[in-house]
C-alpha cells in the first residue's frame, strides 16, 4: 500500500474514533484506521499518527483533533496541548462537531457545549500541569458555564484555588455553589418507567466541601 500522506485529517478523526475519541468521519475510512491500529499497536505511537495526519494544523478541525490527541498522551506533551487548544478555541469551532442536545438522567446537555467545554478542561489541565494557575483556573471556570450541570468542573476549579489563595477562598466559592439549580435533586423517569431522582452534583459538591473542611480541621 502506498504511503500514507500527512495532512489527512478524515483519516486522523477516523483512527482517533477508533481509539475512542467520537468525531464526524467518513465511515469508509474506518478499514484504513483499524488497519493502522493493528499495524502499529502502541497507544501513544497512534496518537502520534493521529497528530501526523493533521500535518500543519490551521483549521478548526486540525486544531480540535490535535489539541486532544496531544492531551490523550498526558503531562509531558502539556506545552503541546495548550499550544493547540489555545488556537482551536480562538476559532468558531468544528463545524461537523454535534449540535444534538439530549437528556441524561434528567438534565439537558448539547453536545456542542460539552465538546468546546473538553478543550477548556484539557486546556485547563495542561496549565495547571505547567504552573501556569491563575490561567488554568479561568478555564477550568469557562467549562463549568458550559456545563453548569457539571459540579466536576467545579471541584476541578476548586482545587486550582486551593493551591493559588488556600483552602477557605475553594470553600467559600463551593459553597456558593450550592445556589445553582443543580444543587437539587433533579426528578426524572427513566427509560422503564421509573421515577428516579438525580443527585450527583448535590453529592459531588458535598463531597468535595467535607473533604476541603476535613483537611482545613487537621491542617494536612
Amino acid at each position: 500500500m502506498a504511503e500514507l500522506i500527512p495532512n489527512n485529517e478524515d483519516l486522523a478523526a477516523a483512527l482517533f474514533s477508533a481509539l475512542g475519541e467520537h468525531v464526524p468521519h467518513p465511515s469508509a475510512l474506518e478499514v484504513e484506521a483499524k488497519r493502522l491500529i493493528s499495524q502499529i499497536e502502541d497507544r501513544e505511537s497512534l496518537l502520534l499518527k493521529v497528530i501526523e495526519l493533521c500535518g500543519n494544523p490551521q483549521t478548526p478541525k486540525q486544531l480540535y483533533l490535535t489539541a486532544k490527541a496531544y492531551s490523550w498522551l498526558g503531562r509531558k506533551y502539556d506545552r503541546q496541548t495548550i499550544q493547540f487548544a489555545e488556537a482551536y478555541l480562538n476559532t468558531e469551532g468544528w463545524s461537523e462537531l454535534s449540535n444534538r442536545t439530549i437528556v441524561e438522567n434528567g438534565i439537558s446537555m448539547n453536545h456542542l457545549f460539552t465538546q468546546r467545554a473538553s478543550v477548556f478542561i484539557d486546556l485547563a489541565k495542561a496549565q495547571e500541569g505547567v504552573g501556569r494557575l491563575e490561567d488554568a483556573l479561568y478555564n477550568f471556570l469557562e467549562a463549568y458555564r458550559l456545563e453548569p450541570y457539571s459540579a466536576m468542573n467545579a471541584v476541578k476549579a476548586a482545587n486550582v484555588m486551593v493551591k493559588l489563595h488556600g483552602r477557605e477562598e475553594a470553600l467559600i466559592f463551593l459553597r456558593r455553589q450550592k445556589k445553582s439549580l443543580y444543587y437539587s435533586p433533579t426528578k426524572y423517569t427513566d427509560t422503564s418507567g421509573n421515577v428516579r431522582h438525580n443527585d450527583e452534583f448535590r453529592r459531588l459538591l458535598d463531597a468535595h466541601i467535607f473533604k476541603l473542611q476535613e483537611h482545613e480541621q487537621t491542617g494536612k
